[in-house]
């Protein structure tokens, strides 16, 4: 992936986000909203670390090319790949975190309203 690809993503993402937030301003949303969205945006952080992760080792590789036994903070390819493949996982369970959640919250605010 190209970083001209990643930062105009990243750009696209951020810009998406800030016209959200425009236009939410005088909604609310109520407190399901609030804890998705903050849950969405530790997820957004751990999606940043897996990015400059990525350019690290994108970084190493180029460096490797002159210098084989180059590393960044003392680490390697092989110990960088590992902690961007940890960082996917714990990405991945968060989401999964995440959707359970909102889920589990909308579904109860559905059975309570319906009891009423």
């Amino acid at each position: 992936m190209s970083d001209l690809f990643v930062a105009s993503y990243v750009s696209a993402a951020e810009t998406e986000r800030a016209a959200e937030a425009k236009s939410n301003l005088g909604n609310g949303g109520g407190w399901l909203r609030a804890i998705a969205l903050a849950l969405g945006k530790i997820a957004d952080a751990m999606g940043e670390r897996m990015l400059d992760m990525a350019r690290d080792i994108d970084t190493l590789q180029r460096k490797q090319k002159d210098d084989p036994n180059a590393t960044i903070d003392g680490k390697g390819l092989t110990e960088l790949n590992a902690e961007l493949q940890v960082l996917g996982q714990q990405l991945g369970q968060m989401l999964q975190m995440l959707a359970t959640i909102v889920k589990t919250i909308g579904e109860g605010n559905k059975d309570i309203s319906r009891k009423q």
